[in-house]
């Protein structure tokens, strides 16, 4: 993968990923697995299904994202959820959470793993797809864009598409966090909290004269 350019850029937009990125989502995550193992609308599956929605209500966001919220809502910062789960997740999330200032839009602000055409688009591999639907829905040129994720194939996917990355460690397991610590493409931050320091790097170095 080319090495992403950082020159000509004037960041409007932040683009996250929602699970182990705003929310730490281990404990809802065994009744995504249970789902998995039942046949999809069956009696358990809808069971199953409830019971997961119940949990990702109570599922935290990560320390310091509310003082980031703050900071782009200050400074008219766009910000979008980009994620390869569902949209309905995103969506209760959001209300449970009293989010919709942040992330107002449904469809445009909230970006799930399908497509308007219901086709389920993957991060894996670095597919940017999904991140072009994003920018698509945004109305957004990726070189205004940053994202966020705590996988490697969120890095690569949005640097695939035309989009400056970070890895996000915290909500990263031990393998995953190898794997990124190991990519010369992208920067690591550990804590929310940096992504106000680089957004005001980023910034400051746009009105640096050349």
């Amino acid at each position: 993968m080319a090495k992403q350019k950082t020159i000509n850029r004037d960041y409007k937009t932040v683009l996250f990923d929602y699970d182990g990125t705003l929310f730490d989502t281990v404990e809802a995550d065994q009744y995504v697995t249970r789902q998995k193992t039942l046949r999809r609308f069956s009696p358990e599956w809808v069971q199953a299904r409830k019971e997961y929605l119940e949990h990702v209500k109570q599922c935290p966001l990560y320390d310091g994202w509310h003082q980031v919220f703050e900071y782009i809502k200050a400074n008219n910062i766009q910000a979008a959820i980009v994620s390869g789960n569902n949209r309905e997740v995103l969506n209760v999330a959001v209300r449970t959470f009293g989010l919709q200032e942040i992330f107002p839009k449904d469809k445009i602000n909230r970006i799930g793993c399908k497509d308007a055409t219901g086709r389920r688009i993957r991060k894996r591999g670095g597919n940017p797809a999904l991140f072009e639907y994003a920018l698509k829905q945004l109305k957004e040129d990726p070189t205004h864009v940053l994202a966020f994720g705590n996988e490697l194939c969120d890095a690569q996917a949005a640097g695939n598409a035309g989009i400056k990355a970070y890895h996000c460690l915290w909500g990263a397991d031990a393998d995953e966090k190898e794997l990124m610590l190991a990519d010369p493409e992208h920067k690591c931050i550990t804590s929310p909290l940096q992504i106000i320091d680089i957004l005001r790097s980023e910034v400051n170095s746009q009105n640096q004269p050349a």
